[in-house]
């Protein structure tokens, strides 16, 4: 029988013990030395890895029943495949994602996929002889069934492949290891490959699922936010110490290389510090979501990964359906009172760079400013707020308890946009509380991690979309609309043709002002100087599947 496991699953008094012997075991370091014992001496087997993480995930499935936080992801990421993926490139030893370049993980690893119809079919050719989690054979009827439940449910909030498809008649299953999908305009071909990969692409078990589905949830989600083990991925849930901890253990159906670590144990601590701490005293072997002073002061002991250009923003969005954001100026007095350099140097320690808008160096853009988009300017905020008859402006900037760096940053600003004119109350709320509030559009304001999972701008349009979580209440007008057409009919976006029109749909974006990247992050992990392979994905989230012991 393959594995699941109930999120919030009652534990019976045996098990329980059992659990935290396991859990006092696993806090010593697991990654073996060259000669194959473990690094702090202890019985953990080399096969086994120990994480620190900062909170329990809420959701297995962000298709059905979406939940922002990086361990949603995390599980997400590793629980579950998609038909292709970004290729890993070394560089400085963290293995990267080359967004130009793709590979097969369902699909055939060397030829996924083929291209026709002038760029609007895709023919995707998938591998023969995978199973899946709970051993069902892989076939096209999964993906088609995949790509329908994208198009049916709404607890996911994300919109990306109903962007690209309009009904699940566009998808044509050819024979059992081969299916199409026909665009109707080559423009959208530039995302479909992108959002294959990205979170939204993963691909379900169809037969599994089918045994979990109700007349009141057609599709499952209410069993799949709450279990693993109907999808392809490298590991599945097998057990959960509510508040505690979970581990994963390794699908040995993976159809990629097998996981090295075959047990993770992922434990609940906190506190960034300790989290840090625990790792540079090799009582675990990675630790996740630590504030970047957290993690210099450990930089000597542990492995930092550093990027030369980072994807995961650090969003400040102005919700504009209310006062006092409704107004244009006002948005644009709040982003001149940001104390972007004193956030960069005092909060991030230097480790992130101040944005110049949505277009990152990734997507290849030739020639596009990297100018900021805005400085620290409370003169300037002042001027604004005054042609808008306003002197003092009361907001409530919200952000997830979970995240500190976060949390440092909204305070700096707080105090820092006093002199341009604003009185900023920063609110701290659970991870759901938070979600909820940024999905609804009831905060005045908000700060949140984030990235473009379609590293192409095209892309962009996700971020304001009427359908997703992440429109600030934005509504696309005329003007938005002629931009983006142009510089989409300008060509690839990569060419210098249609270059200049992205750089006029940038500058639009900015001059809007409800909706920025505030600045761009490095990686947020730390590892075991025992470890290799360290990752930086689409998503930010740790590739525990392709972490090693180093050799």
């Amino acid at each position: 029988m393959h594995m699941h496991s109930r999120l919030r699953r009652k534990i019976s008094a045996a098990f329980l013990a059992l659990a935290t012997v396991f859990a006092m075991a696993a806090c010593s370091n697991s990654v073996p030395d060259a000669d194959g014992s473990s690094a702090s001496g202890g019985s953990s087997s080399s096969s086994s890895l120990t994480a620190a993480i900062a909170a329990m995930p809420t959701s297995y499935d962000l298709e059905g029943t979406w939940a922002a936080s990086n361990e949603n992801y995390t599980i997400w990421s590793q629980t579950m495949v998609n038909l292709i993926r970004y290729k890993y490139v070394e560089k400085n030893g963290v293995q990267v994602q080359d967004f130009t370049k793709y590979e097969g993980v369902l699909a055939d690893k060397d030829n996924p996929f083929t291209v026709s119809d002038g760029g609007k079919t895709y023919t995707f050719h998938l591998r023969k002889g995978v199973k899946s989690q709970a051993r069902n054979p892989f076939t096209a009827q999964d993906v088609y069934w995949s790509l329908q439940r994208k198009l049916n449910v709404s607890g996911g909030r994300l919109p990306q492949i109903a962007n690209l498809l309009d009904n699940i008649n566009q998808v044509q299953i050819v024979d059992d290891h081969t299916i199409a999908i026909h665009l109707h305009d080559v423009d959208k071909g530039e995302l479909l490959l992108p959002n294959l990969t990205g979170q939204m692409g993963r691909i379900w078990d169809k037969t599994e699922m089918l045994k979990h589905v109700t007349p009141d949830d057609p599709w499952a989600t209410k069993w799949a936010a709450q279990n693993t083990g109907a999808g392809y991925g490298p590991y599945t849930v097998s057990s959960v110490t509510e508040g505690q901890q979970l581990v994963l253990k390794a699908n040995p159906n993976y159809p990629l290389d097998k996981p090295k670590f075959t047990t993770i144990a992922m434990k609940v601590v906190a506190d960034s510090g300790t989290r840090a701490q625990m790792l540079a005293s090799g009582d675990v072997d990675v630790s996740e979501a630590l504030s970047p002073s957290d993690a210099t002061s450990i930089a000597d002991k542990v492995q930092l990964p550093k990027v030369d250009n980072p994807t995961e923003f650090i969003g400040l969005t102005l919700v504009e359906n209310k006062a006092p954001f409704n107004d244009q100026r006002v948005r644009q007095a709040f982003r001149y009172a940001v104390p972007y350099d004193d956030i960069i140097k005092q909060i991030y320690q230097g480790k992130a760079k101040a944005s110049s808008g949505w277009i990152t160096p990734a997507m290849g853009v030739p020639g596009l400013s990297a100018k900021p988009a805005y400085t620290y300017n409370p003169s300037k905020a002042k001027a604004l707020l005054k042609e808008a008859g306003k002197t003092s402006v009361p907001v409530t900037l919200s952000v997830s308890s979970l995240v500190p760096d976060i949390i440092d940053s909204a305070v700096m600003i707080s105090s820092s946009a006093k002199q341009a004119g604003f009185d900023v109350t920063v609110k701290q709320l659970s991870a759901a509380d938070f979600a909820s509030g940024r999905a609804n559009k009831t905060f005045q304001a908000l700060m949140v991690a984030n990235r473009s999972q379609a590293q192409a701008p095209a892309g962009l349009d996700n971020f304001f979309s009427t359908k997703g979580d992440n429109n600030s209440a934005f509504a696309p007008t005329d003007e938005y609309t002629g931009l983006l057409d142009a510089a989409k009919n300008a060509g690839k976006s990569t060419s210098k043709e249609a270059a200049p029109h992205w750089q006029k749909f940038s500058n639009f974006l900015n001059d809007e002002a409800s909706n920025l990247p505030m600045l761009y992050r490095q990686p947020n992990q730390a590892y075991s100087t025992k470890l290799q392979n360290m990752s930086y994905r689409y998503d930010s989230t740790v590739d525990y599947s392709i972490l090693a012991p180093k050799s």
